[in-house]
């Protein structure tokens, strides 16, 4: 049975919006832009709930991320570190953060250190230097030999040694180089 009405239809659902004014529909559609197209990495969605995010997590200086000086021990980059990682521990950009700036300030230490490693011809002229004046005639009458000719000897005398081992069940004892 079919009944017509002639009055407007009155729906009233859920899901039918109330008319806006053209202002209105102007401020939901900014904030609708503004909230709901932001992309945002799963990882930083913390899993228990509100985790603190590390604020510097964009600053390029290792130090001024960790906040110390860069002439700090490595007692007190070892205590901003740890401090920092139970501070900022379960959000993991925060601890990735943390971690390079540390690993930057430890390689740096590291290639200081192998940069200052021991280097022989200038330690041995800081002594001959700071050695008494018969140690400095001493020295200045043995000449030392340019490296290549100490090279081409090294390399000489090592020849020989290795063959007179290769041939020693052949001719005798080792180290037989003359007879």
């Amino acid at each position: 049975m079919v009944v017509l009405s002639l009055s407007p239809p009155s729906l009233s659902t859920a899901f039918l919006a109330k008319k806006l004014s053209p202002q209105e529909h102007a401020v939901k559609l900014a904030t609708f832009r503004n909230n709901s197209f932001r992309i945002r990495c799963a990882v930083d969605t913390p899993y228990g709930g509100n985790v603190q995010k590390f604020p510097r997590t964009n600053v390029w200086d290792p130090y001024r991320r960790l906040g110390i000086s860069p002439d700090a021990s490595e007692e007190e980059i070892w205590g901003s570190r740890n401090f920092l990682l139970q501070q900022y521990s379960g959000h993991e950009r925060s601890e990735e953060s943390i971690e390079a700036a540390f690993e930057k300030i430890l390689m740096a230490s590291f290639v200081q250190r192998r940069k200052t490693k021991i280097n022989l011809k200038s330690k041995l002229k800081k002594k001959v230097e700071e050695s008494p004046p018969w140690v400095k005639n001493l020295l200045s009458f043995v000449e030392l030999p340019p490296t290549e000719v100490i090279l081409r000897r090294l390399f000489l005398f090592g020849f020989m040694g290795g063959w007179s081992i290769m041939n020693s069940a052949e001719t005798g004892p080792a180290f037989q180089v003359c007879s």
